[in-house]
């Protein structure tokens, strides 16, 4: 089967609902399935116990968050991307337009993963006709998010309206961190967004064709790239997931494959809003809210509300830039 073909199949709801392998929708293997937060990770930091939120509220171990597989997903195309990111974070810089694609595919996978896992558990377990978290069918709304980790399978070359790759993705080196802190993980499923830090790498991947690189292709205040404390890391993270979840547009694509390669033309934008009012632009993205970014900002940087909004002025305070605009540096411990 094409590539295109094994997406359209695996984001089929009958194939998430009957627990076919979540890359290909294909028959499972009878093993545990594929590890959404791989094994080397895991082991690495210390992760088996350590817990992920759900959507529901709840909590599940790490070591339980696995998702059906079949062998030769799980041993091929998912492996090579596993080997491919684990340098990447191990080096602790990005260094090339291939490593980014690789970090999308690979924060791709973990994206859907949570979901697919998310179909498979009760929303309440003390009321089992509720069903589960997530119905299978939502799965279909990571079609685009699946193709960019199906596309390592195969050669393909991308022509994108805003940058080089049909998402947006920004790296961050965290260098002044807790040695019992070197692993961070948050999503905002409504977004299509994800972050993570390992050690002194930190990545953020938004599934949105990469309109938040139109918008700026160097993040909240131009800081991919830069040094930032676990703190300010966790706040541009908040920042990103926020403006994710304002997205008001999607793309239309041209796609072609044959044996050898797949080519992805994006080919313009549908504003899901039409116009900003009085005026011929594209609405791209709903109004930003200083006090719903600040309900982002406490979840995501798990501190109290009152710390971080201004209830006088309507502003969030940040730990980023200073009153002339420049990078807040940490003082080193």
């Amino acid at each position: 089967m094409k590539v295109l073909e094994l997406t359209d199949r695996a984001v089929l709801e009958s194939s998430i609902a009957n627990k076919r392998c979540f890359a290909c929708g294909g028959a499972p293997s009878t093993g545990i399935g594929e590890h959404v937060i791989p094994k080397w990770l895991q082991n690495k930091f210390l992760l088996f116990d350590k817990r992920l939120t759900l959507l529901n509220g709840t909590s599940i171990p790490y070591r339980k968050l696995t998702v059906p597989c079949c062998t030769e997903c799980n041993t091929d195309f998912l492996s090579n991307i596993e080997k491919s990111v684990e340098p990447v974070f191990h080096r602790g810089n990005v260094s090339s337009d291939e490593e980014e694609l690789t970090l999308a595919r690979w924060l791709s996978k973990i994206l859907i993963g949570v979901l697919v896992k998310e179909t498979s558990l009760l929303s309440d377990r003390s009321n089992p006709s509720l069903g589960a978290i997530v119905e299978p069918g939502v799965i279909d709304e990571l079609r685009h998010c699946h193709f960019v980790m199906q596309s390592a399978r195969k050669t393909t070359s991308f022509r994108c309206l805003h940058s080089e790759f049909p998402f947006s993705l920004y790296s961050y080196r965290v260098s002044n961190y807790q040695k019992d802190r070197e692993f961070d993980l948050s999503t905002n499923i409504a977004g299509q967004s994800i972050s993570i830090r390992i050690g002194q790498l930190g990545v953020i991947f938004i599934n949105d064709g990469g309109l938040q690189m139109e918008v700026g292709p160097k993040g909240p205040f131009a800081l991919s790239g830069s040094d930032l404390s676990e703190t300010q890391f966790r706040e541009i993270s908040a920042r990103i997931h926020y403006k994710a979840a304002l997205r008001d547009a999607t793309h239309f694509y041209l796609t072609f494959e044959d044996e050898e390669s797949i080519q992805v033309e994006q080919l313009h934008v549908k504003s899901f809003s039409g116009y900003l009012p009085g005026s011929s632009e594209l609405r791209i993205f709903r109004d930003w809210d200083e006090a719903g970014l600040s309900y982002a900002m406490s979840a995501y940087m798990r501190v109290d509300r009152s710390i971080i909004f201004d209830e006088e002025t309507q502003v969030c305070r940040t730990t980023l830039l200073d009153r002339k605009g420049n990078l807040i540096a940490e003082p080193k411990p």
